[in-house]
């Protein structure tokens, strides 16, 4: 009975400490981290991400309400906003350039900016920010400090 107590307050220890951090910030708190950091798409489900040999990464960056930066192929831009509550976002439908790439960069460029744009809801875990829709996997993007 003691250990089984023991092990069940280990656990609820762990889980607490896990639940610590994952969190959804303020809308203000968001935006400040945001605008402090460029962030770097490193997993979305199972679509390999595009890197070094396999194409640009996206990089996103965010500054006064807006949002822009490479989306695979060309540059992408569009307005966003944090909140009105807690986790909660909108992005509005945003502008490309039109440069020609190879086809399937072409269709991960499309289908990440329709993904991007229908997401609803943000999530901060430690160096890691999640964009999550209804339509997709979430477009998980890894803080890289601004050069």
């Amino acid at each position: 009975m003691r250990t089984l107590l023991l092990h069940l307050c280990l656990t609820m220890s762990a889980l607490l400490m896990l639940a610590s951090c994952v969190t959804s910030p303020s809308p203000e708190e968001m935006s400040r981290r945001a605008e402090n950091n460029r962030w770097e798409l490193t997993h979305w489900g199972d679509r390999p991400v595009p890197y070094g040999d396999d194409g640009e990464p996206v990089i996103l960056t965010f500054k006064n309400g807006r949002v822009s930066g490479h989306a695979g192929c060309n540059r992408y831009s569009a307005a966003i906003v944090f909140g009105p509550h807690r986790g909660e976002l909108k992005v509005s439908q945003g502008i490309t350039t039109r440069m020609a790439c190879e086809p399937r960069h072409m269709e991960f460029e499309t289908s990440f900016i329709r993904a991007f744009e229908a997401s609803t809801r943000y999530r901060l875990d430690g160096e890691s920010l999640s964009f999550e829709s209804d339509i997709a996997p979430p477009l998980e993007f890894y803080r890289r400090p601004l050069n």
